[in-house]
Protein backbone atom coordinates (compact mmCIF):
# COMPACT_ATOMS: atom_id res chain seq x y z
CA UNK A 1 0.00 0.00 0.00
CA UNK A 2 1.34 3.38 -0.97
CA UNK A 3 -0.15 7.04 0.71
CA UNK A 4 -2.44 8.31 -1.20
CA UNK A 5 -4.48 11.09 -2.24
CA UNK A 6 -7.17 9.92 -0.19
CA UNK A 7 -5.32 10.92 2.99
CA UNK A 8 -4.54 6.98 3.90
CA UNK A 9 -0.86 7.17 5.62
CA UNK A 10 0.49 4.16 6.43
CA UNK A 11 2.81 5.23 8.85
CA UNK A 12 -0.04 6.73 11.12
CA UNK A 13 -2.13 3.47 10.64
CA UNK A 14 0.50 1.20 12.04
CA UNK A 15 0.68 3.63 14.77
CA UNK A 16 -2.62 3.28 15.74
CA UNK A 17 -2.36 -0.27 15.37
CA UNK A 18 -0.05 -0.10 18.30
CA UNK A 19 -1.99 1.90 19.90
CA UNK A 20 -4.49 -0.84 19.82
CA UNK A 21 -2.08 -3.23 21.41
CA UNK A 22 -1.31 -1.33 23.68
CA UNK A 23 -4.37 -0.25 25.15
CA UNK A 24 -5.29 -3.93 24.88
CA UNK A 25 -2.34 -4.82 26.97
CA UNK A 26 -3.19 -2.77 29.71
CA UNK A 27 -7.16 -4.36 30.16
CA UNK A 28 -6.20 -7.57 29.84
CA UNK A 29 -3.42 -7.68 32.37
CA UNK A 30 -5.60 -5.42 34.76
CA UNK A 31 -8.18 -8.72 34.62
CA UNK A 32 -4.74 -11.09 36.17
CA UNK A 33 -4.36 -7.84 38.66
CA UNK A 34 -7.74 -8.77 40.14
CA UNK A 35 -7.71 -12.39 39.51
CA UNK A 36 -4.57 -12.36 41.75
CA UNK A 37 -5.48 -10.54 44.48
CA UNK A 38 -4.78 -6.78 43.26
CA UNK A 39 -1.38 -7.60 42.35
CA UNK A 40 0.80 -7.71 39.64
CA UNK A 41 3.69 -10.22 38.36
CA UNK A 42 6.58 -8.64 37.02
CA UNK A 43 5.70 -10.31 33.39
CA UNK A 44 1.73 -8.60 34.46
CA UNK A 45 2.86 -5.20 35.51
CA UNK A 46 5.39 -4.77 32.71
CA UNK A 47 2.77 -5.26 29.83
CA UNK A 48 -0.14 -3.16 32.14
CA UNK A 49 2.69 -0.26 32.56
CA UNK A 50 3.86 -0.32 28.73
CA UNK A 51 0.26 0.03 27.74
CA UNK A 52 0.37 3.13 29.01
CA UNK A 53 1.86 4.05 26.12
CA UNK A 54 -1.53 3.37 23.73
CA UNK A 55 -4.20 6.54 25.03
CA UNK A 56 -1.69 9.34 24.07
CA UNK A 57 -0.82 7.84 21.13
CA UNK A 58 -4.43 7.99 19.77
CA UNK A 59 -5.14 11.64 21.00
CA UNK A 60 -2.17 12.02 19.08
CA UNK A 61 -3.89 10.53 15.90
CA UNK A 62 -6.83 11.72 16.38
CA UNK A 63 -5.51 15.43 16.10
CA UNK A 64 -3.27 14.82 13.34
CA UNK A 65 -6.08 13.19 10.74
CA UNK A 66 -8.49 16.28 11.18
CA UNK A 67 -5.76 19.34 11.28
CA UNK A 68 -4.24 17.32 8.44
CA UNK A 69 -7.65 17.27 6.42
CA UNK A 70 -8.15 20.75 7.53
CA UNK A 71 -4.47 21.35 5.80
CA UNK A 72 -5.63 19.96 2.44
CA UNK A 73 -9.48 20.79 2.20
CA UNK A 74 -10.60 23.67 4.69
CA UNK A 75 -12.68 23.69 7.53
CA UNK A 76 -16.93 22.95 6.91
CA UNK A 77 -18.20 23.62 10.41
CA UNK A 78 -21.28 21.68 9.29
CA UNK A 79 -19.70 18.77 7.76
CA UNK A 80 -17.54 18.50 10.73
CA UNK A 81 -19.94 18.10 13.39
CA UNK A 82 -22.38 15.91 11.45
CA UNK A 83 -19.62 13.55 10.49
CA UNK A 84 -17.72 13.58 14.21
CA UNK A 85 -21.57 13.00 15.61
CA UNK A 86 -22.04 9.59 13.45
CA UNK A 87 -18.38 8.23 14.09
CA UNK A 88 -17.83 9.56 17.82
CA UNK A 89 -20.97 10.73 19.17
CA UNK A 90 -23.49 7.59 18.38
CA UNK A 91 -20.74 5.17 19.11
CA UNK A 92 -20.03 6.84 22.57
CA UNK A 93 -23.59 6.99 23.44
CA UNK A 94 -24.60 3.44 22.35
CA UNK A 95 -21.89 1.65 23.92
CA UNK A 96 -22.39 3.91 27.14
CA UNK A 97 -25.67 2.44 27.49
CA UNK A 98 -24.03 -1.27 26.59
CA UNK A 99 -22.02 -1.15 29.67
CA UNK A 100 -23.82 1.17 31.74
CA UNK A 101 -26.66 -2.09 31.17
CA UNK A 102 -24.26 -4.52 31.82
CA UNK A 103 -23.43 -2.78 35.78
CA UNK A 104 -27.08 -2.67 36.27
CA UNK A 105 -28.60 -6.00 35.42
CA UNK A 106 -25.30 -7.83 35.16
CA UNK A 107 -23.20 -6.86 37.89
CA UNK A 108 -26.22 -5.47 39.61
CA UNK A 109 -24.24 -1.85 40.85
CA UNK A 110 -27.27 0.80 41.76
CA UNK A 111 -26.37 3.50 38.51
CA UNK A 112 -28.65 5.72 39.64
CA UNK A 113 -28.23 7.21 43.15
CA UNK A 114 -27.82 10.78 42.32
CA UNK A 115 -28.83 11.97 38.97
CA UNK A 116 -26.86 15.19 38.82
CA UNK A 117 -23.84 12.97 39.56
CA UNK A 118 -25.20 9.93 36.67
CA UNK A 119 -25.29 13.05 34.27
CA UNK A 120 -21.57 14.04 35.23
CA UNK A 121 -20.34 10.47 35.31
CA UNK A 122 -21.80 9.71 32.28
CA UNK A 123 -20.74 13.00 30.32
CA UNK A 124 -17.49 12.05 31.33
CA UNK A 125 -17.03 8.38 30.24
CA UNK A 126 -17.02 6.52 33.44
CA UNK A 127 -20.09 4.84 32.49
CA UNK A 128 -17.28 2.35 32.05
CA UNK A 129 -13.51 1.69 32.54
CA UNK A 130 -12.21 2.76 29.00
CA UNK A 131 -15.06 5.54 27.98
CA UNK A 132 -13.53 8.23 29.69
CA UNK A 133 -11.19 8.61 26.56
CA UNK A 134 -14.37 9.09 23.69
CA UNK A 135 -15.72 11.83 26.13
CA UNK A 136 -11.57 13.34 25.52
CA UNK A 137 -11.89 13.47 22.18
CA UNK A 138 -15.06 14.68 22.29
CA UNK A 139 -14.29 17.50 23.93
CA UNK A 140 -11.52 18.07 21.83
CA UNK A 141 -14.07 18.48 18.62
CA UNK A 142 -15.98 21.40 20.78
CA UNK A 143 -12.81 23.40 20.37
CA UNK A 144 -11.22 22.49 17.13
CA UNK A 145 -13.01 24.84 15.38
CA UNK A 146 -10.95 27.22 17.51
CA UNK A 147 -7.83 25.09 16.97
CA UNK A 148 -8.06 24.99 13.17
CA UNK A 149 -7.61 28.55 12.86
CA UNK A 150 -3.74 28.00 13.36
CA UNK A 151 -2.37 27.56 10.16
CA UNK A 152 1.44 28.42 10.04
CA UNK A 153 4.29 26.24 11.51
CA UNK A 154 5.35 29.24 13.86
CA UNK A 155 1.68 29.30 15.25
CA UNK A 156 1.93 25.22 15.73
CA UNK A 157 5.43 25.73 17.71
CA UNK A 158 3.57 28.29 20.02
CA UNK A 159 0.47 26.12 20.52
CA UNK A 160 2.91 23.19 21.04
CA UNK A 161 4.58 25.26 23.84
CA UNK A 162 1.18 26.45 25.33
CA UNK A 163 0.29 23.06 25.52
CA UNK A 164 2.93 21.53 27.20
CA UNK A 165 2.15 24.21 30.31
CA UNK A 166 -1.25 23.52 30.90
CA UNK A 167 -1.17 20.03 30.29
CA UNK A 168 1.29 19.83 33.14
CA UNK A 169 -0.28 22.24 35.36
CA UNK A 170 -3.83 20.53 35.14
CA UNK A 171 -1.88 17.23 35.50
CA UNK A 172 0.10 18.17 38.43
CA UNK A 173 -0.05 21.29 39.63
CA UNK A 174 -3.94 22.26 39.53
CA UNK A 175 -5.50 22.06 43.40
CA UNK A 176 -8.38 24.26 44.07
CA UNK A 177 -8.83 25.47 47.27
CA UNK A 178 -12.70 25.12 47.41
CA UNK A 179 -14.47 22.21 46.20
CA UNK A 180 -17.62 23.64 43.48
CA UNK A 181 -18.55 21.80 40.34
CA UNK A 182 -16.23 23.28 38.29
CA UNK A 183 -13.33 22.08 39.93
CA UNK A 184 -15.09 18.85 40.51
CA UNK A 185 -15.37 18.28 36.27
CA UNK A 186 -11.81 19.70 36.24
CA UNK A 187 -10.30 16.95 38.65
CA UNK A 188 -12.09 14.31 35.95
CA UNK A 189 -9.46 12.15 34.31
CA UNK A 190 -11.29 12.70 31.37
CA UNK A 191 -11.09 16.55 31.31
CA UNK A 192 -9.29 17.62 27.96
CA UNK A 193 -7.29 20.35 29.52
CA UNK A 194 -5.10 17.02 30.75
CA UNK A 195 -4.86 15.98 27.78
CA UNK A 196 -4.36 18.90 25.45
CA UNK A 197 -0.45 18.69 24.40
CA UNK A 198 -1.05 15.04 22.76
CA UNK A 199 -4.16 16.53 20.25
CA UNK A 200 -1.80 19.59 19.72
CA UNK A 201 1.00 17.49 19.07
CA UNK A 202 -1.03 15.94 15.98
CA UNK A 203 -1.67 19.33 14.82
CA UNK A 204 1.55 20.11 14.86
CA UNK A 205 2.63 17.07 13.59
CA UNK A 206 0.60 17.44 10.72
CA UNK A 207 1.51 20.73 9.69
CA UNK A 208 5.54 19.30 9.57
CA UNK A 209 4.27 15.77 8.62
CA UNK A 210 6.49 16.28 5.24
CA UNK A 211 9.68 17.02 6.91
CA UNK A 212 9.02 14.67 10.34
CA UNK A 213 8.06 12.10 8.13
CA UNK A 214 11.38 12.53 5.90
CA UNK A 215 13.30 12.30 8.63
CA UNK A 216 11.65 9.18 10.08
CA UNK A 217 11.73 7.10 7.07
CA UNK A 218 15.73 7.26 7.12
CA UNK A 219 15.86 5.29 10.38
CA UNK A 220 14.36 2.03 9.65
CA UNK A 221 15.84 -0.61 11.76
CA UNK A 222 17.25 2.33 14.37
CA UNK A 223 13.72 3.08 14.63
CA UNK A 224 13.44 -0.65 16.46
CA UNK A 225 16.34 0.61 18.38
CA UNK A 226 14.71 4.06 19.41
CA UNK A 227 11.57 2.07 20.69
CA UNK A 228 12.98 -0.30 22.69
CA UNK A 229 14.91 2.62 24.30
CA UNK A 230 11.40 4.48 25.31
CA UNK A 231 10.00 1.03 26.84
CA UNK A 232 13.81 0.45 28.78
CA UNK A 233 12.86 4.10 30.13
CA UNK A 234 9.31 3.24 31.02
CA UNK A 235 10.15 0.07 32.79
CA UNK A 236 13.03 2.10 35.06
CA UNK A 237 10.09 4.79 35.62
CA UNK A 238 7.51 2.54 36.82
CA UNK A 239 10.20 0.43 39.11
CA UNK A 240 11.58 3.84 40.93
CA UNK A 241 7.73 5.86 40.39
CA UNK A 242 5.49 3.10 40.91
CA UNK A 243 2.55 2.62 38.69
CA UNK A 244 2.48 5.13 35.67
CA UNK A 245 -0.02 7.53 34.24
CA UNK A 246 -0.89 7.89 30.36
CA UNK A 247 -0.59 11.35 30.51
CA UNK A 248 2.08 11.84 32.67
CA UNK A 249 4.96 14.64 31.64
CA UNK A 250 7.58 11.95 30.25
CA UNK A 251 4.90 11.09 27.68
CA UNK A 252 4.94 14.50 26.68
CA UNK A 253 8.91 13.32 25.17
CA UNK A 254 7.96 9.63 24.63
CA UNK A 255 5.18 9.76 22.35
CA UNK A 256 6.41 12.20 19.77
CA UNK A 257 9.46 10.29 20.10
CA UNK A 258 7.86 6.93 19.34
CA UNK A 259 6.30 8.75 16.67
CA UNK A 260 9.48 9.50 14.91
CA UNK A 261 10.83 5.42 15.64
CA UNK A 262 7.57 4.30 14.09
CA UNK A 263 8.00 5.73 10.84
CA UNK A 264 11.47 4.21 10.81
CA UNK A 265 9.78 0.58 11.94
CA UNK A 266 7.04 0.66 9.15
CA UNK A 267 9.57 1.16 6.31
CA UNK A 268 10.98 -2.42 7.57
CA UNK A 269 7.80 -3.95 8.66
CA UNK A 270 6.13 -2.91 5.23
CA UNK A 271 8.51 -5.72 3.04
CA UNK A 272 6.84 -8.41 4.89
CA UNK A 273 3.70 -8.55 3.79
CA UNK A 274 1.59 -10.66 6.02
CA UNK A 275 2.71 -8.73 8.70
CA UNK A 276 2.15 -5.34 7.06
CA UNK A 277 -1.42 -6.64 6.18
CA UNK A 278 -2.04 -7.62 9.67
CA UNK A 279 -0.91 -3.89 11.09
CA UNK A 280 -3.38 -1.85 8.66
CA UNK A 281 -6.60 -4.57 9.25
CA UNK A 282 -5.76 -4.11 13.41
CA UNK A 283 -5.15 0.13 12.28
CA UNK A 284 -8.51 0.32 10.96
CA UNK A 285 -10.44 -2.00 13.29
CA UNK A 286 -8.35 -0.17 16.37
CA UNK A 287 -11.42 2.38 17.33
CA UNK A 288 -14.12 -0.88 16.91
CA UNK A 289 -11.74 -2.78 19.09
CA UNK A 290 -11.42 0.21 21.76
CA UNK A 291 -15.06 -0.13 21.97
CA UNK A 292 -15.86 -3.28 22.19
CA UNK A 293 -12.79 -5.10 23.92
CA UNK A 294 -14.15 -4.74 27.70
CA UNK A 295 -17.08 -6.46 26.50
CA UNK A 296 -15.49 -9.59 25.15
CA UNK A 297 -12.85 -9.18 28.54
CA UNK A 298 -15.69 -9.31 30.55
CA UNK A 299 -17.27 -12.22 29.36
CA UNK A 300 -14.40 -14.54 29.83
CA UNK A 301 -13.68 -13.07 32.87
CA UNK A 302 -16.98 -14.47 34.19
CA UNK A 303 -17.50 -17.92 32.13
CA UNK A 304 -13.77 -19.55 32.34
CA UNK A 305 -12.23 -21.08 35.34
CA UNK A 306 -10.34 -19.62 38.06
CA UNK A 307 -7.41 -22.13 36.86
CA UNK A 308 -7.31 -20.09 33.29
CA UNK A 309 -5.85 -16.87 34.79
CA UNK A 310 -2.22 -17.51 35.26
CA UNK A 311 0.45 -15.63 34.07
CA UNK A 312 1.55 -18.13 31.70
CA UNK A 313 -1.78 -17.82 30.04
CA UNK A 314 -1.46 -14.35 29.54
CA UNK A 315 0.22 -14.16 26.32
CA UNK A 316 -2.76 -16.86 24.91
CA UNK A 317 -5.60 -14.75 26.61
CA UNK A 318 -4.85 -11.14 25.38
CA UNK A 319 -4.39 -13.39 21.58
CA UNK A 320 -8.04 -14.84 22.37
CA UNK A 321 -9.65 -11.64 23.40
CA UNK A 322 -8.32 -10.29 20.56
CA UNK A 323 -9.28 -12.22 17.93
CA UNK A 324 -12.50 -12.29 19.49
CA UNK A 325 -12.91 -8.71 19.33
CA UNK A 326 -11.83 -8.74 15.86
CA UNK A 327 -14.35 -11.31 15.01
CA UNK A 328 -17.84 -9.65 17.01
CA UNK A 329 -16.71 -6.00 15.19
CA UNK A 330 -16.86 -8.46 11.72
CA UNK A 331 -20.35 -9.98 12.83
CA UNK A 332 -21.91 -6.31 14.24
CA UNK A 333 -20.41 -4.76 10.68
CA UNK A 334 -23.28 -7.14 9.41
CA UNK A 335 -25.84 -5.39 10.57
CA UNK A 336 -27.75 -1.87 8.68
CA UNK A 337 -26.76 1.04 10.30
CA UNK A 338 -23.31 -0.62 11.94
CA UNK A 339 -21.40 2.76 11.52
CA UNK A 340 -23.34 4.27 14.49
CA UNK A 341 -22.38 1.07 16.44
CA UNK A 342 -18.29 1.05 15.92
CA UNK A 343 -16.00 3.19 14.42
CA UNK A 344 -14.66 1.46 11.03
CA UNK A 345 -13.12 3.51 8.35
CA UNK A 346 -14.54 2.39 4.91
CA UNK A 347 -11.52 0.97 2.80
CA UNK A 348 -10.58 3.30 0.33
CA UNK A 349 -11.54 1.63 -2.82
CA UNK A 350 -8.90 1.93 -6.12
CA UNK A 351 -9.60 4.11 -8.63
CA UNK A 352 -9.26 2.69 -12.14
CA UNK A 353 -8.81 4.78 -15.27
CA UNK A 354 -10.81 3.68 -18.47
CA UNK A 355 -8.06 2.54 -21.25
CA UNK A 356 -7.55 4.39 -24.11
CA UNK A 357 -8.28 2.80 -27.52
CA UNK A 358 -4.88 2.60 -29.24
CA UNK A 359 -4.37 4.48 -32.44
CA UNK A 360 -3.78 2.00 -34.82
CA UNK A 361 -7.02 0.42 -33.54
CA UNK A 362 -9.45 3.43 -34.39
CA UNK A 363 -11.28 3.51 -37.13
CA UNK A 364 -11.91 6.66 -38.94
CA UNK A 365 -15.04 7.25 -40.52
CA UNK A 366 -15.41 9.81 -43.41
Amino acid sequence: MKNNKSGYINEIHFLRAIACLFVLAVHVTGIYYSKHGNTFTEYTEFFNQIGRFGTPIFAVISGFLLFLQVKKKGFDAKRFYHSRMVKIGMPFLIWSVVYLALMKFVLQVDIFTDWKRFVVDFAMGNSFYHLYFMSVVFQFYLIFPLLQLIRTKLGWWIALVLAIFANYYFVYLYSPENVTVVSQLMEQRAMLTKWIFFFVFGGFLAYNWDSIQKFGKKLNWFGFVGFAALILLAVYEYKAKGSIGNNRWTNMINIPVMTVMVIGMYQVVKKVGWIEKFFAMLGNLSMGIYLVHPLVIFMYSRTLPESVWTTETAPFMFAVILATSIGFIKVLQLFPLNHYVITVPAKKKPVYKEREPKPEMTLSVR
